[in-house]
């Protein structure tokens, strides 16, 4: 029954993202902003296949003992993308909030991305071992749990000191 659920999840996830993404991309008519959440979207989805098909797969065949590599490879590249996720997002800040210079920011996004994959490329993280390193795992998200703490306290920051009403940050009319 897991293996049924979860693959039907996953399936309605990576093509409702991908494709929300593509449709977002192309309809942009040159809004950054726009192009920036669909290349999110694409960069998300297309990240997230790489662990959830063989996943998938192992969960509908002979289990996911028999696909240690594939999914470690997966969780691999997923790390990776997730990262390319984060910097983007720091550009929809960037581009939503018309933010000029903080280049002590932008050094800092790019710090703990750089630091992140790197860790990510270390053979201690066992990426296709039975049982990969626990402590390589948090070596690795140190830097990407600060970006992502940093992406927060910028979006928060920004959004106390403006009085723009949210309804139009979403694109809704505001009444």
């Amino acid at each position: 029954m897991q293996a049924l659920i979860e693959t039907l999840f996953d399936t309605v996830y990576l093509i409702t993202v991908v494709t929300l993404g593509i449709l977002m991309i192309k309809n942009a008519k040159g809004n950054k902003q726009y192009s920036l959440f669909g290349i999110m979207a694409v960069v998300l989805g297309l990240g997230d296949s790489f662990h959830l098909v063989p996943r998938a797969i192992a969960l509908n065949t002979t289990g996911l003992e028999n696909f240690v590599v594939p999914l470690g490879i997966g969780k691999f590249i997923t790390s990776i993308t997730m990262t390319a996720f984060y910097i983007l997002l720091y550009y929809v800040w960037r581009k939503r909030y018309n933010i000029t210079g903080k280049q002590g920011v932008t050094a800092a996004v790019y710090l703990f991305a750089i630091v992140r994959v790197v860790l990510s490329f270390f053979p201690q993280n066992g990426w296709t071992s039975v049982a990969p390193s626990l402590a390589w795992g948090i070596y690795r998200n140190i830097p990407f749990a600060l970006m992502g703490i940093l992406i927060i306290i910028l979006f928060i920051t920004v959004q106390k000191s403006t009085t723009i009403n949210p309804s139009v940050l979403c694109g809704l009319p505001s009444y």
